[in-house]
């Protein structure tokens, strides 16, 4: 099967945005119930996304650089050819 590297790394930032979901409406969900006991309670989820979007900036910026690295010296984004540079 061919793999192309483009493919990889948006799959990659779909996972990483599928998390920021989860802890988004985990924090809505139990805003609620922790409103009552600290008011800072409900922040902690989109905290986390924060966090989580700073990493996954300075993930496409080396990941793109990697790629477009990658496609000047070989022409090609599969990473299939990237496994015979092991031998």
């Amino acid at each position: 099967t061919r793999r192309n590297a483009i493919i990889i790394f948006m799959c990659i930032e779909l996972m990483l945005n599928a998390v920021n979901l989860l802890l988004v409406a985990f924090s809505k969900m139990h805003h609620l119930q922790l409103a009552a006991m600290n008011a800072t309670a409900g922040a902690d989820g989109q905290l986390f996304v924060f966090f989580i979007m700073v990493v996954a900036a300075a993930e496409v910026s080396v990941g793109l650089a990697i790629i477009v690295m990658m496609y000047r010296n070989i022409h090609s984004v599969d990473v299939n050819f990237l496994n015979r540079l092991k031998h």
